[in-house]
């Protein structure tokens, strides 16, 4: 009678873990976005309170990242607003040899928080469904895997402040 239960909520485990993959293989995060430095300099923003300002030669500030890109940052609601700035390299996505230059790697030279343990990070130029442009980071964070996608600025979006890092570009 036993070892019906074990095998019994081991099928139950490998049903659920089969399950949550195909969900996360099936979702279509949108196609791929060729970018260059005209097409992403300016001001993104992901709600009210996070935003990056890339500068058309290749510089960037950030204002409140997400703590879960950051191994070595702690996690959860105290998690303290990792500011940066640096440089950015347009690319490839990773794994990719030739398409779009879809891949926006932040090389961060200067921040603020916790100690990050990493040196830069990867946002990826997708369109989604609704035909809008975004820069999405991706990755796990308490609740599993994550995203926080940054649309760019309209006019009425208002230039964040520096957080003290060195001079923040200008959004066009």
């Amino acid at each position: 009678m036993r070892r019906g239960s074990v095998s019994a909520a081991l099928l139950m485990a490998l049903v659920v873990g089969a399950a949550c993959g195909i969900g996360e293989a099936l979702q279509d995060p949108g196609d791929p976005v060729d970018m260059t430095a005209e097409t992403i300099a300016g001001t993104w923003h992901a709600g009210t309170d996070r935003f990056i300002t890339f500068g058309a030669d290749g510089t960037f500030t950030a204002l409140n990242l997400p703590p879960g890109l950051f191994h070595r940052s702690p996690s959860g609601p105290a998690a303290e607003p990792i500011d940066a700035s640096g440089r950015y390299v347009l690319a490839y996505q990773p794994a990719a040899t030739a398409g779009p230059h879809a891949s926006v790697r932040l090389i961060i030279e200067e921040r603020t928080g916790a100690d990050l343990g990493v040196g830069g990070v990867e946002l990826s130029a997708l369109r989604p469904g609704d035909g809008q442009v975004y820069l999405v980071f991706f990755y796990v964070g308490d609740q599993g895997n994550m995203t926080t996608g940054y649309l760019r600025c309209a006019d009425a979006c208002p230039p964040p402040a520096s957080a003290g890092l060195g001079p923040a570009p200008r959004p066009s």
